[in-house]
């Protein structure tokens, strides 16, 4: 269970990483500060899709630190909540393949568009890491 309680921490850290100008790329929410000198009614699309993964993220980094430290209450996570990790990372993985394949509805200044994001390694590397930690959740 330490495992994956670290792994679902990590991408939150791992996208500290896509804010600075790294060779990496932008990751998830990169996006989210490119804009913010602008209004919310002339943000980019990506912007909106930033700050959903962002909250993903944060969901993300809340049940991951609840599972590293349930142990030290001598308490068991619940069902609920390993349901509720192993939903919050097949959202995460879904909401990935389904903006940087199809593209996804969108805000823009024009109206709502279909957006597809590009596909960096920093967004691999932390949509990887979730999903191992999904996969680790067992009850």
């Amino acid at each position: 269970m330490r495992l994956a309680a670290f792994l679902l921490i990590l991408p939150f850290f791992l996208q500290l990483l896509g804010f600075g100008a790294t060779p990496l790329g932008g990751g998830l929410c990169g996006e989210v500060l490119r804009g913010r000198d602008l209004p919310f009614g002339l943000q980019p699309p990506g912007f909106w899709l930033g700050l959903v993964f962002m909250l993903l993220l944060a969901f993300q980094l809340g049940l991951g630190a609840l599972f590293l430290l349930l142990p030290l209450l001598e308490a068991r996570p619940s069902p609920f909540f390993l349901r509720l990790g192993r939903g919050i990372v097949f959202a995460l993985v879904l909401l990935f393949l389904l903006s940087r394949t199809l593209g996804l509805p969108l805000p823009s200044p024009q109206g709502w568009v279909i957006a597809s994001q590009p596909v960096d390694p920093l967004s691999l590397l932390i949509v990887g890491v979730s999903a191992l930690g999904g996969l680790l959740l067992r009850e």
